[in-house]
């Protein structure tokens, strides 16, 4: 694999002091190794440590690998079960039926939208629920979750705390699963797409993926971390240069601005707090004064569509690896010294 980096920026002179960070990840399903990428990047600084990871579906699958390989091994032990999670998707996916087409192929996209897998799966499921495509419940993503996760461990270790999201089939509200509740079915439950999967019975609740309402949960970061500074890896365009006017683009287009609702609405609270805080209208020490980063690449997510996000071919997963690296790298070289001192995102351009 090819890792497009030129070196830490924190390497040389006298030791720096540790920089924490809490992430939050969203979700996107084979999107989320453009977060692998950006993971894998930040973890070469020895200097920054991650008190906290939040995410939904995908993200949180990157948020409970980041987290025991950090438990095991260090940063560099979160690089290497980051490498293993996504190896191992790549393998199991070998057999599914979402594969780009012939036509797909030969314009070089990553897309399926001349899949006849994808066709056929996206068919049925506008006349079928999962619960008569896949009667027996059967889930690829288990043997996969208890293959590689130790819940039992990662409850008891607090150095980086988890905060999973999910939504609550019954009542619409957003569960987040914390250290404490780990198990299968909770990281499951964060990434069940309800047009693919059973609903997943967590203590006698059920729960469909947290994208729908908490992609991803930054709260949580706030509340239960000590650290000021949030970085947020989207997957997720905000902006799209044209209009969408084929099925499959307005689609798409719904689909990203459902995924981006929340995020949406966490960051106009952060701002109006922010603003508060800068405008001398609360008191002192009152409220947390946050430091907000983003690290995106709107120019790689262009031109894929949902169905890419059920590509795990590994040419795909590698292509938004490097990508992810690349924006970490970029954005580390630019603003590695504001972390503990000041926002580095745009949030009024890219949000308000």
């Amino acid at each position: 694999m090819t890792k497009e980096n030129n070196g830490a920026v924190s390497g040389g002179g006298a030791p720096k002091k540790k920089k924490a960070i809490a992430i939050a990840m969203q979700g996107g399903g084979a999107h989320g190794a453009y977060t692998w990428g950006v993971l894998d990047r930040l973890l070469e600084e020895k200097d920054i440590v991650i008190e906290g990871v939040s995410g939904t579906s995908a993200g949180g699958m990157n948020a409970v690998a980041t987290a025991q390989g950090i438990m095991t091994g260090g940063n560099e032990g979160g690089r290497q079960l980051l490498d293993k999670y996504w190896r191992v998707m790549s393998e199991k996916g070998k057999n599914s039926i979402f594969k780009p087409g012939f036509l797909d192929v030969l314009a070089h996209k990553y897309t399926m939208h001349n899949s006849p897998g994808f066709l056929m799966f996206d068919f049925l499921s506008k006349i079928m629920s999962p619960y008569q495509m896949n009667p027996f419940g059967t889930n690829p993503l288990k043997d996969v979750v208890e293959e590689l996760f130790d819940f039992e461990k990662l409850k008891d270790f607090n150095d980086v705390k988890i905060f999973l999201a999910a939504t609550h089939v019954y009542t619409g509200k957003l569960k987040v699963f914390s250290n404490k509740d780990l198990c299968t079915e909770a990281l499951l439950a964060t990434a069940c797409l309800p047009t693919m999967y059973a609903a997943v019975m967590v203590k006698n609740d059920y729960y469909w993926d947290g994208g729908f309402i908490g992609n991803p949960v930054i709260a949580p970061l706030i509340y239960e971390c000590e650290t000021a500074d949030i970085m947020i890896i989207k997957l997720n365009p905000t902006h799209r240069p044209r209009l969408p006017i084929t099925a499959s683009e307005i689609g798409d287009r719904l689909n990203e601005i459902t995924n981006n609702t929340s995020i949406v609405r966490e960051m106009r609270s952060i701002h109006f707090i922010s603003k508060l805080i800068d405008d001398g209208l609360v008191k002192p020490g009152s409220m947390k004064r946050l430091h907000v980063h983003l690290i995106e690449d709107e120019a790689t997510f262009q031109d894929l569509g949902w169905s890419s996000k059920l590509n795990t071919d590994i040419v795909f997963l590698e292509h938004l690896f490097n990508a992810g690296r690349k924006s970490a790298d970029l954005w580390l070289k630019e603003n590695y010294d504001k972390i503990g001192k000041q926002t580095t995102a745009n949030i009024v351009d890219e949000f308000i």
